[in-house]
């Protein structure tokens, strides 16, 4: 039974139910790469755009998919999962000019998830990708690794094991191995090399809802019981667990020592790393001055902290002191910083935020210029 809530719940986040009537949509976050802005549409897209220009330079279309993963560069190549189970490698040289040619002249490879026990192979999660593989996490339960030149498969497919009933979270790396979260509360380590189930583990009562983060040896994840845990890699052992309003769904950002985590409870909570005390909190609000979910993973940009909630307003906070303000939007009249839902995760590069909303009608990129506070300018990924 909890297993059934906690997918129904996780589909009344998103925007698209493949095979019934509801609009296509997607997490999908931008990635900034030599000054090119690459972004998933609702459509089935992968846009490229110049953020010089402020130009579209190319898209990929896929056919009767959609895009929940964030595109991942890596030297000249754009690593794609899709809805549909796929994994693409595009070149990031590609042309929009170059076309009517073949849409596969610009891939390098392209790789399918197996379809197993008739499981949904589906990729929701980010790709993970390191120096040598790229890791799927596919809606099968297994996770998959990559070869990042070919797409071939590195390890032996009948050694994968089946975490989940779905995985729907990313993959982190510590060392050579590799630890996933589950919707079922579990945490597994799997070897980097072979894919196999090590002996390390950690079990919860309830589900972990987000992708786990590592630093200085200590993995933080947030759970379906309103938790947030840290837990010591080396024994296993919980060092704290810190409770907040309601889910913690966005992974979590941990630096110099506090653990900064935002809250389906419209907070962004400030804890010490250490201890798992509170040091701060900072509540984000709707147009109506109500607390509004943080979906968003949040990003440091400098000395700042930026976050953006569900109702479309983004804010800049002090990481010491917790002091925030809202960034306004005089083209909504200063109501809301985007007239949008935001739910992707956010992506910072040299001063400015790209935040890409969640507009049935007119699906847009937004890039706020931090320093300035206001929203520089933004680029329709309507086709």
């Amino acid at each position: 039974m909890l297993l059934v809530v906690i997918a129904l719940c996780a589909l009344l986040l998103v925007s698209c139910i493949p095979g019934t009537a509801q609009p296509m949509g997607g997490w999908s976050g931008p990635t900034v790469h030599d000054s090119m802005i690459y972004v998933g549409t609702r459509d089935g897209r992968v846009v490229a755009i110049n953020s010089s220009t402020q130009n579209q330079q190319w898209d990929y279309t896929f056919t009767s998919t959609t895009i929940y993963a964030t595109p991942i560069v890596d030297g000249d190549l754009v690593y794609v999962g899709t809805y549909s189970g796929k994994v693409l490698a595009l070149n990031t040289s590609a042309r929009s000019q170059d076309l009517p040619f073949p849409q596969k002249k610009y891939g390098e490879w392209e790789w399918d998830c197996p379809i197993e026990n008739a499981k949904n192979n589906a990729i929701v999660a980010d790709l993970l990708v390191s120096e040598v593989a790229i890791y799927v996490a596919s809606s099968n339960g297994r996770v998959y690794a990559l070869d990042k030149g070919s797409g071939d498969e590195n390890w032996k497919r009948e050694d994968i094991p089946v975490l989940a009933e779905k995985l729907w979270t990313s993959p982190v790396i510590q060392g050579n191995t590799l630890y996933v979260s589950t919707f079922d509360g579990h945490i597994y380590a799997l070897s980097v090399e072979t894919g196999e189930l090590l002996d390390w583990s950690f079990e919860s009562q309830t589900g972990f809802a987000c992708s786990p983060v590592i630093c200085e040896g200590v993995i933080y994840v947030g759970s379906f019981d309103n938790n947030l845990y840290a837990i010591r890699i080396d024994d296993g052992e919980l060092l704290w667990k810190f409770r907040g309003g309601k889910w913690f769904w966005a992974a979590p950002l941990v630096s110099e020592g506090v653990v900064y985590a935002a809250c389906l409870d419209g907070k962004l909570y400030a804890i010490s790393a250490e201890t798992g005390e509170e040091l701060w909190q900072f509540e984000s609000k709707d147009q109506k001055d109500k607390p509004a979910p943080i979906v968003s993973s949040l990003v440091l940009i400098g000395n700042l902290i930026v976050v953006a909630n569900e109702a479309g307003n983004v804010y800049v906070i002090n990481p010491e002191t917790g002091d925030g303000e809202r960034i306004k939007n005089r083209e909504n009249g200063d109501k809301s910083t985007i007239n949008a839902q935001i739910r992707a995760p956010l992506c910072a590069h040299e001063g400015l935020v790209y935040i890409r909303d969640e507009n049935n009608k007119n699906n847009q990129l937004y890039v706020v210029d931090i320093e300035k506070g206001e929203v520089s300018w933004k680029f329709s990924l309507t086709k």
